[in-house]
């Protein structure tokens, strides 16, 4: 029976990863938003990267658990399919539905990356924008200065 304990423990590994994945995909959500709004904050996307890299972080040790795990009961799963049939299709099902949620959260993660590029680019723009501003009012500034400079000698008074 302790074999079967093996089996169950890797069956929830798998669940957990699946609530990991969601969590990730609720995440990937928050991420769009804060790209999308014009007023979101940098501190507000660093936050959700942090928060996202903790999740991803348990998900790389979630696998590399169900991996150890799996390689210590595989031959006696393989010896005794029929014992452990319905927990080898619970696993089978749960295998499903992470694969799906890591498409999703692959596919989210590639939304936010273009909106990103989007928002940085436009960040970008408005940065050389400020900069031009900034160097015609030096520049008008600089004119300003030399042209005072040169009719103020044009008004003094040259009789004396």
């Amino acid at each position: 029976m302790e074999n079967m304990d093996y089996v169950v423990m890797l069956r929830e590994s798998l669940e957990k990863k699946a609530d990991v994945l969601r969590v990730l995909l609720i995440r990937n959500k928050e991420q769009e938003a804060i790209l999308k709004d014009p007023n979101s904050t940098p501190d507000d996307l660093e936050k959700n990267i942090n928060m996202k890299s903790e999740l991803i972080d348990r998900i790389v040790m979630l696998d590399d658990g169900f991996e150890q795990l799996y390689n210590r009961v595989k031959t006696i799963i393989e010896k005794d399919r029929d014992v452990y049939a319905d927990e080898i299709r619970l696993m089978q099902e749960q295998i499903k539905r992470v694969t799906e949620l890591a498409a999703d959260v692959e596919a989210s993660e590639y939304r936010n990356k273009e909106f990103a590029k989007t928002r940085f680019a436009d960040i970008k723009n408005s940065i050389r924008e400020t900069k031009k501003s900034s160097d015609v009012v030096t520049t008008y500034y600089k004119n300003m200065m030399a042209n005072n400079q040169a009719n103020e000698a044009a008004f003094l008074d040259k009789k004396k």
